[in-house]
């Protein structure tokens, strides 16, 4: 006879799902805002958890280390330097592995997402494909760039901004409108 199985509560640390993690590293970090150096473990994992976000938003390199703060979008160290050129009003950029962050800018990165703005540019017709930035004497690096540059970027990093403010103004953050899954569920679906 072998050893009884004991049944998992759900306060159980193997039921604590990893948005319930990161959300305590959140609050965490609102309540102490010198609590963490660099981006909060369980908050990166989840950010990396997202569709989309295991490459660059920008060429497609496999695991960007750098974000587009403004977009909440993960982007490689060749195009953090882009992003750099278009100013902090247009794009500010952070290590997701070095550089010290605040709370509310770890929220957008975790509201924000390649996936989520890469349909947003498609849905404007700003990929580096579309017919729209077309121009023989442009190189694909700068057709890219454009599209930061147009009313519609604006109009997206106000509303991600107005966005965060009001998620941020009704208290804890509570996790993406998503399934709260345990652990040990979390890459199942992929």
């Amino acid at each position: 006879m072998g050893p009884i199985a004991k049944p998992v509560s759900p306060q159980s640390a193997d039921a604590i799902s990893l948005v319930d993690i990161a959300c305590a590293e959140l609050e965490e970090l609102r309540n102490n805002p010198d609590s963490y150096p660099s981006f909060p473990h369980a908050c990166k994992a989840l950010l990396l958890d997202m569709d989309g976000n295991l490459k660059c938003v920008d060429c497609g390199i496999q695991n960007p280390e750098w974000a587009a703060v403004n977009y909440g979008a993960l982007v490689c160290i060749n195009c953090s330097g882009q992003h750099r050129s278009l100013g902090v009003n247009n794009s500010k950029v952070r290590s997701i592995t070095m550089d010290h962050w605040n709370h509310d800018e770890i929220v957008k990165m975790l509201e924000g997402g390649n996936r989520q703005l890469e349909t947003f540019f498609d849905r404007h017709s700003l990929l580096p494909t579309s017919d729209k930035f077309l121009v023989p004497q442009l190189s694909h690096d700068n057709i890219s760039f454009m599209r930061y540059k147009t009313k519609a970027a604006l109009f997206y990093r106000q509303h991600l901004d107005h966005h965060i403010e009001d998620l941020i103004s009704r208290g804890p953050y509570k996790g993406r409108r998503r399934k709260r899954r345990p652990l040990g569920e979390q890459n199942k679906t992929k």
